[in-house]
């Protein structure tokens, strides 16, 4: 392989520490701080990141560097030191010299934030489409190619790594395709503060409010984070209402629907609730196998069928959870010479559940737990015995098994060594009693507090 995708592998690992900052820093700091960070090269366990910028050097030198390094030894499993680069030019007054670009950087960061070119990464048509989000791909195709009509305002809402932001994206990428000259702008809801802030600061509110109130389409994500915020509320109400009154489109984006949002201002709430309002759930199982191997595919990594179906099983969190797996997958295969395997899978995800159990070591609990209630073992619900007991106990089993795991059918199938129709009789067969019998439905219950550890 060669130098250049050599760096590019260890590039993509780069991506995934950055990925996991996002458990303590905004996004804001992030791209400020490490967006323009290059991987020059990675050898033997030294890892040379080079900086342009003479301030982002000696702040990630004096703060983040032994972050950097702890995520990067985490990640590929063994001791990695990192070495930084300044590689911008030298000046002759150092350090202040430095913060003058710096500013400009940051700028123009912020000013392709809000008016984002088109990119073809986040269409579309590279939205992956199952039952928990065809609602919201559907609501914003539609405001895409009709702004300012039926659904004004659209409010999407999800937990954060479901899709958000790739349809806000989409969105905006079709708007400029139907009509190049439209004027979008896109923030969050923290930079929309920060920037009235900043204005209030410098007495150039006015200016606020011609950018805000004199566009086509204006689109938020995570609004939430407005919430008790007296002025940024008051100011957004009015910004709303001007735009509304325009006939201008408005799409937000927030963790949960506008009536949950503590803090935030009832009149602002029901004007939240006059257009559309769609959620996007978790991914099921059958969407996450989609989404794995339509990733996979994007970056060249080839997943075989089983590994794909116990990805799928075992990643529940989120879309970037999947995709960090296939980073992995992908740079544990490159770094040790072999092919992705199950075993190679097993120690992926080993770090990636954060201590929650990978779909087999539940299976074996639910076993156990059926034995304990029932008396019947593992060799006898597996096995070719079909009488009464038993095979009521193996209706249990394979009800637990598809509650509890979201396991396919087909994989149910094939640890109890029987057709997918008689899994799918027994699980309906389970599934009827727990819905119609309440003491049968109380032992279920039971049984799933053992299994979880809570009982």
């Amino acid at each position: 392989m060669s130098e250049k995708n050599y760096i590019e592998e260890i590039s993509e690992i780069w991506e995934m520490v950055k990925d996991s900052f996002r458990e303590t820093m905004t996004e804001t700091t992030i791209n400020l701080w490490f967006a323009d960070v290059k991987i020059l090269s990675f050898e033997n366990d030294t890892i040379t990141m080079g900086i342009a910028s003479e301030l982002k050097f000696n702040i990630i030198r004096d703060k983040y560097i032994s972050s950097i390094e702890s995520k990067f030894s985490s990640l590929l499993g063994f001791d990695i030191h990192v070495h930084l680069n300044f590689i911008g030019s030298a000046t002759s007054s150092g350090k202040l010299a430095a913060k003058a670009p710096e500013k400009e950087t940051k700028k123009e960061e912020r000013k392709i934030r809000e008016t984002p070119d088109f990119n073809f990464e986040y269409t579309f048509e590279n939205f992956i489409i199952g039952s928990t989000n065809k609602f919201a791909q559907a609501a914003c195709v539609a405001v895409a190619n009709n702004p300012a009509t039926n659904y004004n305002p659209l409010f999407i809402y999800g937990n954060s790594g479901l899709g958000k932001t790739h349809l806000l994206y989409a969105t905006i990428n079709r708007l400029k395709q139907n009509n190049p000259n439209i004027k979008i702008i896109y923030t969050n809801g923290e930079d929309f503060t920060n920037q009235m802030i900043a204005c209030l600061a410098n007495k150039t509110m006015e200016d606020f409010r011609d950018k805000y109130r004199k566009c086509d389409v204006l689109l938020i994500d995570d609004i939430q984070f407005i919430a008790g915020k007296v002025a940024t509320q008051e100011e957004f109400f009015h910004t709303f209402n001007a735009l509304f009154e325009d006939k201008k489109q408005i799409i937000l984006t927030s963790d949960r629907p506008p009536r949950d949002i503590k803090t935030l201002e009832d009149r602002l709430k029901s004007r939240f609730e006059w257009g559309l309002i769609a959620d996007i759930e978790p991914p099921d199982l059958e969407l996450r196998i989609a989404i794995i191997k339509k990733k996979a595919e994007q970056v060249n990594v080839f997943i075989p069928d089983d590994v794909l179906t116990y990805l799928g099983e075992n990643l529940r969190s989120n879309i970037r959870q999947i995709e960090g797996a296939i980073k992995k997958l992908g740079a544990l295969s490159f770094l040790s010479g072999k092919d992705i395997n199950m075993n190679l899978a097993h120690e992926c995800i080993a770090e990636l559940l954060g201590g929650a159990e990978p779909v087999n070591i539940t299976v074996d609990k639910i076993f156990t737990a059926v034995f304990r209630k029932y008396g019947i073992s593992k060799e006898d619900l597996i096995g070719p015995k079909r009488n009464k007991e038993i095979a009521n106990a193996r209706h249990v089993a394979i009800y637990l098994i598809r509650e509890m795991t979201e396991m396919s059918f087909p994989n149910i199938s094939k640890v109890f060594n029987r057709d997918h129709a008689t899994i799918m009789s027994s699980y309906n067969k389970a599934l009827s009693m727990d819905q119609m019998d309440a003491m049968f439905s109380l032992e279920i219950s039971d049984m799933k507090k053992e299994i979880t550890g809570q009982a």
